[in-house]
């Protein structure tokens, strides 16, 4: 049942119930105009307008000369990272091969992976519309017929992409009638924008705390207490959700105010690095809070404990003993199971744990028995002062501006810049290799094509089938250079025998090899057959040609 609970309340399954009641929706307006949607549920469902084709098209043909030079520029940028594309793909590759982890198995889909869900929809929507409305415009500037634009939702069951689409005529932009130039400069339109936009969200994160501290200074927030068993001296002290923004001690008058961009941090106080305060063990320290789930202020006295260095990494193998793995005196890795602390058994259910011993002052070793009766000592390092705390950063307000937008903004526009830059590196290196359904497959064979040629000596016979649709008699063959049809046969069921097929030949009358795209060579049949036929609607044609 929580497994069911976690899929029905994520966010990937309430946005996709919800797209596909939009769908629904869409495709109940849409009934009597059945050419603007193709609805294949639960894996695709696709809208398709020419009311954009216009904007597209005027947008294309206001500077040529600029948008000309702008996607030839977006050319040589996209062959740049389709090569940091397959350094990527490679390291990481090699990396994976000789560094392998066996992975842990999850718990189900997690409530932080559910939020950060959220911040996806925006850059997803915005990427991939832009770059689509990009290949749209750089087709117009080349006159390459833009046919329709649209939105498009794939997946099962989960939606797992959705986004903008612009179908240009690929029939007309593959032909002798446009130079490779032009192919090139509407395949890499859209990375080429992709880039831009990256380049741009990267300067707003590196420009971010310029623009958030005037109204926020940047604090910790408590996301754990740790209890005595687990190393720490102040649980019930503190609380979840604190978020500290002033110190002081309590032989001070004055609270220090904690503010990444000045450079005093939590860290670099208890570490005396801050000017005006020194910490040191057994000292107590005064601490303003804001906590975010009560909406108050409050001081809070925390113990400062001794932090040691042990020199040791360990983990627990279960409730009675740990695992020691790795010396750094020696650098050496080490499997060690240790059963005793101090000739006490560890007993993690009652509280005896090496880290509530690492809380005593002026521990200077510690003796540790191993499961073979072997006894090791420790000899530790004070490293500095321990509140016992996990912290994250998070944001205070300033003045009225920071607490009309509250603390949760700064840290709404990081995460949706960083998600927004993560996902354009990622689409950029995707789109860029050469897979059969990319726009880097696309470049790879028009320098293919250029480096090799094409063969167009070489006469060979070719049977393409189509399904027949009365609103469309012209039927674009995937060669270019047809020399002649030899037949057109059009395939149909006997009504009480499906297994049997009957073959109607058309004559020469029926139809007639045409030149569409005007490139000088006829490669579309253009059919000739009445509105009273008996043809029905999806009816198989097979056209033989050379």
């Amino acid at each position: 049942m929580d497994i069911l609970e976690a899929f029905i309340l994520s966010p990937w399954f309430i946005a996709s119930l919800l797209f596909w009641i939009l769908v629904c929706v869409l495709v109940l307006l849409l009934r009597n105009k059945k050419k603007s949607y193709y609805l294949f549920f639960p894996i695709m469902a696709l809208f398709k307008t020419k009311k954009l084709n216009k904007y597209i098209h005027k947008i294309g043909k206001r500077a040529p000369k600029f948008w000309r030079m702008f996607w030839t520029i977006g050319v040589f940028l996209s062959f740049g990272f389709m090569i940091f594309s397959f350094w990527i793909l490679f390291s990481n590759l090699i990396t994976h091969i000789f560094n392998y982890v066996q992975p842990s198995i999850g718990g189900g889909i997690t409530s932080e992976l559910n939020m950060e869900f959220a911040y996806w929809i925006l850059p997803i929507i915005f990427l991939y519309t832009t770059h689509e409305l990009s290949h749209g415009i750089a087709a117009s500037t080349d006159n390459v017929e833009v046919k329709s634009t649209g939105i498009v939702g794939l997946g099962f069951l989960f939606l797992i992409g959705f986004g903008a689409f612009v179908e240009v005529d690929e029939k007309e932009l593959y032909s002798s009638k446009f130079s490779r130039n032009t192919r090139l400069r509407i395949s890499a339109a859209g990375a080429h924008i992709n880039i831009i936009t990256a380049g741009i969200i990267f300067l707003f994160l590196i420009i971010s705390p310029y623009l958030i501290s005037p109204c926020y200074t940047q604090t910790s927030r408590i996301t754990k207490v740790l209890t005595p068993e687990e190393g720490g001296f102040n649980y019930g002290n503190i609380t979840l959700n604190d978020n500290i923004y002033g110190i002081r001690k309590n032989d001070s008058p004055n609270f220090i105010n904690i503010d990444k961009y000045k450079g005093i941090t939590l860290d670099s106080i208890l570490s005396n690095k801050t000017t005006g305060i020194n910490c040191s063990v057994g000292d107590t320290l005064t601490l303003k809070v804001y906590n975010t789930d009560t909406n108050t202020h409050s001081e809070k006295n925390v113990t400062l404990g001794p932090k040691y260095d042990i020199g040791v990494d360990f983990n627990y193998i279960n409730t009675t003993a740990l695992e020691l793995t790795y010396n750094y005196s020696s650098s050496q890795y080490l499997n060690i199971i240790i059963i005793k602390i101090e000739g006490v058994s560890i007993n993690r259910t009652a509280g005896a744990t090496l880290e509530k011993k690492l809380t005593e002052i002026n521990l200077k070793s510690i003796n540790l028995t191993s499961i073979d009766g072997k006894n090791y000592t420790l000899n530790l390092e004070l490293d500095g002062v321990y509140i016992g705390i996990f912290s994250a950063k998070s944001y205070m307000y300033k003045n009225g501006i920071g607490k009309f937008l509250t603390n949760f903004f700064p840290e709404f526009i990081d995460k949706q810049l960083s998600w927004f830059f993560i996902l354009a590196l990622g689409l950029i290196i995707f789109n860029l290799l050469p897979l059969f359904i990319t726009d880097g497959d696309r470049m790879i064979k028009e320098l293919v094509n250029w480096g090799f040629g094409q063969n167009y000596k070489e006469k060979r016979e070719k049977k393409e089938k189509f399904y027949f649709n009365k609103d469309e008699k012209d039927i674009d063959l995937s060669e270019y250079r047809v020399i002649k049809i030899k037949s057109i046969k059009i395939l149909t069921e006997e009504r009480y025998y499906p297994n049997i097929k009957n073959e109607i030949t058309l004559g020469d009358n029926n139809y007639k090899l045409i030149d569409r795209i005007g490139d000088g060579f006829r490669s579309t049949v253009r059919l000739d057959i009445t509105e009273d036929s008996q043809l029905k609607e999806g009816a198989l044609i097979e056209i033989d040609y050379q």
